[in-house]
């Protein structure tokens, strides 16, 4: 029922007002001047004001104009009622904001019908606004669960979407499976990419495994995370291995590629999956372990997607506390290094030694190289963990020349080492504070510094090489680099990959590839160093294939300094 304030200072028109509103069903109530009116619209928020102009106190134009100077009665429809009859008055009630103006003597029905007319009004314009505010909210609910930039459902819409039906899914003894992927745009797409075309292709992408899973209909939800990832809610199963098989079509799907803008776009992904009940109970667990389960990949790893499982979250913490414990294990001298001679086949002489380092941990014991030095490079701890690896070894080394003349030491240098800015600068500081003599410092390089600012590395390596040190490229054949950079940089030495080496003698490919890089070497100058001869064979091979300079475990496992020195005695004497 609406209720309607009746403000008038003569009592029998104020009586006669609420008679006539009350017989046609409206609740009322009165105020016999402005000031009370004022009070009363405070106090009962009225649907509408019939109001007389003149009044004690506070006059209807006072009161209209107060009104319409607060947001919260600026709307209320107001209808003046009074005696005045000039033009002027009524041009400056409407002026003032009234809805309707009018005069006495008046009529029922017209006074009726000027309050069903405002306050049909009012309903339409409050609806209007309902309607509106109805609409903000669904745009804001909309927002809230959709990606801004792909317009995607984003990691909210996934969770309810998952909330509403993991209950089910468990009272029926299903899984439901989680596949969270990253996608790696190739190198050489990258340079067309901008943030806008990115989200473009991401948007096709997700059209594209949407198009392609209605032949199957395994797909229940995909979402886009901030983390620029795609969380796919697989429908409920009974079979995890059908979780394998989906994963496996995906990459299929994905390793296709993809015309943006009449762009070729091509990319590589990785699955990470992750099930309820089986791997957690809430979305952000089973995110979490997805993500575990993408950090596993390894580069050599044949399948592209993992599964969580509780050895990977044992490896994952394994890292963490090995990461944390990297870098105090200098300051509690837990590093050590180890040697492994580099010998004429020929002569049987020791010409170099190889500095290899090794972690021995309190809790775990010796860490390979092959488990932290990646951690070291990821954290940034490889800067003054190479600076240290570099002293030591000078250092050692320096004490062994009155053993063997001239003895090389072999240094392997990252390539997060070789981007700092005073990388060449660092060395011959450590060169100058340990005393050796630059021409017997070879530093390893592995093929990945061909990935990075060639001219940069090239100017660096020059500068070194012009002070007498030796450039060498470790593992040579299984990196980044082809045959055309060996005649670009200062390179003295190619160590051919332990791959290549380990049963040559068996194996017609590995004698074709490994001949192939001896003639090159030749051609160019360049020393040629046999990694990882563990037998006679393969000795004997690669003597006869003129490759003199060997390292192995056929000549000698790493040695320690003390036991270095006891070799070298023996051997070179």
């Amino acid at each position: 029922m609406n209720k309607i304030l009746i403000i008038e200072d003569d009592s029998i028109m104020r009586e006669i007002i609420q008679q006539i509103l009350d017989i046609d069903g409206f609740s009322t109530i009165t105020a016999e001047n402005g000031w009370q009116g004022l009070q009363m619209i405070e106090q009962y928020q009225p649907d509408l004001i019939i109001c007389d102009v003149m009044m004690p106190r506070l006059d209807g134009y006072s009161l209209i104009q107060t009104l319409r100077q607060n947001p919260i009665t600026a709307t209320i429809p107001f209808i003046f009622l009074t005696a005045k009859v000039e033009r002027c008055d009524l041009r400056q009630a409407m002026e003032l904001g009234a809805d309707d103006y009018l005069t006495k003597p008046f009529e029922a029905p017209e006074l009726l019908q000027a309050i069903k007319t405002q306050l049909k009004k009012r309903q339409t314009v409050t609806q209007h606004y309902i309607n509106q505010i109805q609409r903000l909210e669904n745009e804001s609910i909309y927002l809230a669960r959709h990606d801004s930039l792909t317009d995607l459902p984003n990691q909210l819409f996934l969770e309810e979407h998952f909330n509403k039906i993991r209950f089910q899914v468990y009272s029926q003894c299903q899984i439901l499976p989680l596949l969270l992927i990253d996608i790696d745009i190739l190198p050489r797409n990258k340079l067309f990419f901008g943030t806008n075309l990115k989200h473009l292709f991401i948007k096709a992408l997700v059209k594209r495994l949407n198009y392609e899973d209605l032949l199957n209909n395994s797909i229940n939800l995909i979402a886009h995370l901030k983390t620029d990832q795609l969380a796919i809610s697989l429908k409920p199963i009974q079979n995890i291995k059908m979780v394998g098989d989906i994963a496996q079509e995906i990459l299929d799907n994905l390793a296709q590629p993809l015309f943006i803008n009449n762009q070729e776009v091509f990319m590589q992904a990785r699955i990470g999956i992750a099930c309820y009940p089986n791997d957690g109970l809430q979305l952000s667990q089973l995110l979490t372990y997805a993500e575990f389960a993408l950090e596993h990949y390894q580069p050599e790893d044949t399948r592209l997607y993992h599964f969580y499982s509780q050895e990977i979250l044992d490896i994952f913490f394994r890292k963490v506390i090995l990461e944390t414990d990297l870098h105090y294990a200098l300051d509690r001298n837990e590093f050590q290094l180890y040697y492994q001679p580099q010998v004429n086949a020929i002569t049987g002489k020791v010409i170099c030694v190889e500095a290899l380092i090794r972690w021995k941990h309190p809790e775990y014991g010796m860490i390979p190289p092959a488990e932290f030095i990646p951690i070291a490079e990821e954290s940034g701890f490889i800067i003054p963990l190479g600076e240290w690896i570099l002293k030591t070894a000078c250092t050692q080394i320096q004490t062994l020349q009155s053993v063997v003349n001239n003895l090389n030491i072999a240094v392997n240098i990252s390539a997060c080492q070789l981007k700092t800015a005073n990388f060449s600068e660092k060395i011959m500081e450590i060169i100058t504070e340990t005393g050796i003599a630059p021409e017997l410092l070879e530093l390893e390089l592995t093929e990945t510094i061909f990935i990075q600012d060639i001219e940069s590395v090239k100017q660096k390596l020059t500068a070194l090489s012009n002070q007498g040190i030796k450039i060498s490229i470790d593992d040579f054949g299984t990196g980044y680099s082809s045959f055309k950079y060996l005649q670009e940089f200062s390179f003295h030495n190619l160590k051919i990959e332990r791959y290549f080496i380990s049963n040559i003698d068996h194996f017609k490919n590995k004698q074709a590839l490994v001949k192939s890089i001896i003639q090159t070497a030749d051609n160019l100058k360049l020393n040629i160093i046999a990694e990882g001869v563990e037998t006679k064979k393969e000795l004997d091979w690669l003597i006869n294939n003129n490759c003199e300079i060997v390292q192995g475990y056929f000549f000698s496992p790493p040695l320690s300094i003390e036991e270095l020195k006891k070799f070298l005695s023996r051997n070179n004497s």
